[in-house]
């Protein structure tokens, strides 16, 4: 991967978690997982591996010189009962024409002015799922591969 790549990698990484700072209102003090992180700062990324387990995304320093990241993405749904239509595709019904009525001196009649196809949705029917926890964490690390800096995203509940 040459490095321009990886930079947009690490940029579009940044973008996306950018939006999703936000502490959860659901609890908005510091938790297990978040300590755990912040005590990484500053070892090697390799300890964090035996923390988290294997990264789920992330590059390691570049041969430049410059830093890589690292991502855990934790996520648990579960499913309600509740139904949403899955749309597949569409199904040709039929057509929808319009008339208009003609005549004058003595004679009527009817005479086609557009016709349309009709189409209707085709799919089927599931619970909808809901995602019941999210837990994200973001390791930044220097041309060694030293911790330089942590992000956790929710990780409120253990699970």
């Amino acid at each position: 991967m040459s490095v321009m790549q990886r930079l947009y990698a690490v940029l579009a990484f940044f973008a996306i978690t950018a939006c999703s700072t936000s502490p959860s209102t659901k609890n908005s003090g510091v938790n297990d997982i978040q300590v755990a992180a912040q005590k990484l700062v500053g070892q090697p990324a390799e300890r964090a591996f035996e923390v988290f387990g294997t990264p789920d995304q992330g590059t390691g320093p570049s041969s430049y010189g410059s830093g890589g990241f690292y991502a855990w993405n934790r996520i648990q749904t579960r499913v309600t009962p509740e139904k949403v239509f899955i749309q597949t595709g569409v199904e040709y019904v039929g057509q929808q024409e319009r008339w208009v009525g003609i005549g004058g001196r003595g004679l009527n009649g009817i005479m086609p002015v557009s016709s349309e196809p009709i189409y209707r949705k085709v799919g089927y029917e599931e619970n909808r799922i809901v995602i019941a926890y999210f837990c994200s964490i973001t390791l930044l690390t220097d041309g060694k591969n030293v911790i330089t800096d942590v992000s956790v995203v929710n990780c409120n509940d253990k699970k």
